[in-house]
């Protein structure tokens, strides 16, 4: 009798218990619109400064929040970013956050803890894209210059990206929010949050130094180079069961997440599907 593969093993109980479920989670994966961005880019297309910038807005707004808070006020941005005009955010000031931008956001009850700092340091950013963006002649030209300077790999552009290692770290982003960006213009690979960490280890695909406490949703306490490990591991097994890593990134995202989207699977229960 041939042995069953446990990858595919695997990744067929996760896509059984989305589907019995959360009947409509490839509805809400392809409503994200990560996936159709990285097919976006592998046919070729380019992609604007605007779409570039908010494709990171987006990211460094997820960052310690519950998304669904962020999702209904997504259609409002464009107006409250000017377009997510790169010359018209790097021009701001600590005082223009303060007083215009956090209101609108607990207004409408999407405010986060680490939100004013998060948009502070956006501006020091959008500053540092602006500036390559002249430099090179877009943002889509440094982003994918920046990856054949890392022989294509993707990880390595989040890394360039969001390592504080590195040379090329944006003020307003580490690795989880830089891959969160990524992926929402267009690159395929994994997101190290929370979430999906926590069912990498249960997974046992990864292993992790620290992970005190193990019991219902905890995370474990990720470093750096375990972050790579995620991201790495993710992409090995997306590939043998023949998905783009982006896909499998949300469906797990929403197997484990708190927000109103997910299932909010516990360690024990994702450690029950190996």
């Amino acid at each position: 009798m041939n042995k069953k593969d446990p990858y595919i093993d695997l990744w067929n109980k996760i896509c059984s218990i989305l589907q019995s479920k959360l009947p409509e989670w490839k509805k809400k994966i392809a409503d994200g619109g990560q996936v159709s961005a990285v097919e976006a880019r592998e046919r070729g297309d380019e992609f604007s400064d605007n779409q570039i910038f908010h494709g990171i807005v987006k990211a460094v707004l997820s960052n310690s929040t519950d998304w669904s808070r962020i999702e209904k006020v997504l259609p409002e941005l464009n107006d409250l970013f000017h377009d997510f005009d790169l010359e018209y955010y790097s021009g701001l000031s600590a005082n223009d956050i303060e007083r215009d931008f956090l209101p609108w956001f607990s207004e409408r009850g999407a405010g986060s803890l680490t939100m004013k700092q998060n948009l502070k340091s956006l501006i020091k950013t959008a500053q540092i894209l602006k500036d390559c963006s002249q430099r090179i002649g877009s943002l889509n030209r440094y982003l994918t210059s920046l990856l054949e300077l890392n022989k294509n790999d993707t990880i390595a552009l989040v890394q360039q990206l969001g390592s504080y290692k590195s040379l090329h770290k944006l003020p307003a982003l580490g690795i989880p929010i830089a891959a969160e960006a990524m992926k929402n213009v267009g690159f395929d690979v994994a997101k190290p949050d929370r979430h999906i960490n926590r069912a990498m280890g249960s997974f046992k695909l990864v292993h992790f130094s620290k992970w005190p406490d193990r019991s219902k949703c905890k995370a474990p306490q990720i470093t750096e180079t375990e972050m790579i490990d995620v991201m790495q591991s993710m992409d090995r097994f997306a590939k043998h069961v023949g998905v783009r890593v982006s896909f499998m990134d949300n469906a797990i995202w929403l197997l484990c997440c708190s927000c109103k989207s997910g299932l909010y699977l516990s360690n024990a229960q994702l450690s029950g599907l190996v």
